[in-house]
């Protein structure tokens, strides 16, 4: 017998969504950091560009600026999805989270 009536137990149901609602939420935080190191890369790999571009001595036509930024934005492309997964898994960690 229980000794103290008062104590609330969790349902089963309860259970059940606590666990992998902690892991949507982690992942979700996991997904959001690493396109955040994405994005911080890209400003770095933009800055390195454009440094060894006006070290360069001549003067840069629109086709070198072009070819040295493209290869630059690649992660963005690859950091655009990693982040919306990371919106979506947070969002519904949370709004399927039961209190605990």
């Amino acid at each position: 017998m229980n000794s103290n009536p008062y104590t609330p137990r969790l349902s089963e149901t309860a259970k059940r969504q606590t666990r992998p609602t902690r892991w949507m939420i982690l992942s979700g935080g996991v997904a959001l950091s690493l396109a955040f190191i994405c994005l911080i890369g890209v400003v770095v790999g933009m800055m390195w560009s454009f440094d060894s571009l006006a070290g360069s001595g001549t003067t840069g036509s629109p086709t070198v600026v072009a070819s040295r930024l493209n290869a630059v934005l690649i992660p963005s492309v690859v950091t655009a999805p990693l982040a919306l997964v990371g919106v979506i898994l947070l969002i519904l960690g949370f709004v399927r989270r039961q209190p605990v």
